[in-house]
């Protein structure tokens, strides 16, 4: 039996988590030249392309998506090979609530799956969501939540970070919008229209307008709202165009009214990580709610991304 490299499965991991060679390397700490190495060495182990271009990004392929359900879990008990043993625990039998800080969208995401699977292994514990009306690092630091779901939005030093999927901003508009009867969508034609943004504090200026800027364009906002869903439900019935994150689309199935398409300026990813203070690092009851979300939150991310690629119809 030939010997197994394990660096593989490490390779794999980051891959498959952030679906591009190169910020994968970049976790890593390698060149993206080594990595690319590695992703050909891989394709060659597992006989499959594992990740293939889909425009300007990269996605897993249906075998690569099913390994991701696994390959995360199996780096996590590598590790924890060579840690010191902590205090074992029945999860079963334990009664703890954990408390997690995250948005609308990772909830209707991952709530479903995430209940399923703590019926299962921890019955009688309870996970308790709470709003994220903010990214105050406090609530974290005093204890009064136990996780964090999001974009990093703090610099504080001594914040746990693990990232669970990268996710991409898109725009959306009524299926017979204008904008889509004609070919190819310019800059210049998409600030053409009223727009919509999501805002819990009603901020006016993100990434897509500095990249506008850049090219000395602007977009007319029109109205700010406090949810996803609501952009949703304004734009099924209005002329706006909605910005929205790809992941949004998968769970809210607006595809019946509306349509999605790339966004014609480039704009960083949406790096979601789970984010957690380190005096919890070693709980073995928050390991696992830990482990199980990364688990869960990137099945779920390549189920809908997949599912959604295959239904797409704005090209």
């Amino acid at each position: 039996m030939p010997e197994i490299d394990l660096n593989l499965l490490t390779a794999l991991d980051a891959l498959l988590a952030e679906c591009s060679v190169t910020r994968a390397a970049q976790r890593l700490g390698l060149s993206t030249s080594a990595m690319s190495r590695t992703l050909t060495r891989l394709r060659h182990v597992t006989g499959d392309p594992l990740l293939v271009q889909a425009g300007r990004y990269m996605v897993p392929t249906p075998y690569a998506a099913k390994l991701a359900e696994n390959v995360s879990q199996a780096v996590f008990s590598a590790r924890t090979l060579l840690q010191p043993p902590g205090e074992a625990i029945n999860l079963a039998t334990t009664e703890r609530s954990v408390v997690i800080r995250a948005n609308e969208g990772f909830i209707d995401l991952c709530a479903a799956p995430l209940l399923q699977e703590m019926r299962q292994v921890a019955p009688n514990m309870q996970l308790l969501f709470a709003s994220k009306s903010d990214k105050d690092v406090q609530a974290l630091r005093e204890g009064k939540i136990d996780l964090e779901i999001g974009v990093l939005g703090t610099n504080a030093p001594e914040l746990k970070t693990r990232l669970l999927f990268s996710d991409r901003f898109v725009s959306i508009c009524q299926k017979d919008h204008p904008l889509l009867q004609e070919p190819g969508i310019t800059p210049e034609r998409y600030i053409r229209f009223p727009h919509v943004v999501v805002s819990r504090k009603n901020k006016q200026w993100g990434p897509v307008d500095t990249a506008l800027d850049v090219l000395g364009l602007r977009r007319k906002i029109v109205m700010s709202v406090p949810s996803y869903g609501c952009a949703i439900n304004l734009i099924r019935h209005s002329d706006a165009i909605g910005l929205v994150p790809f992941t949004v689309l998968a769970w809210s199935d607006p595809c019946a009214e509306i349509n999605y398409f790339e966004l014609p300026v480039p704009t960083p990813p949406i790096k979601v990580s789970a984010i957690w203070h380190p005096r919890m690092h070693a709980d073995p009851v928050h390991q696992w709610v830990r482990e199980t979300i990364v688990k869960v939150s990137r099945s779920e991310f390549s189920r809908h991304t997949r599912a959604m690629l295959e239904k797409a119809n704005v090209k």
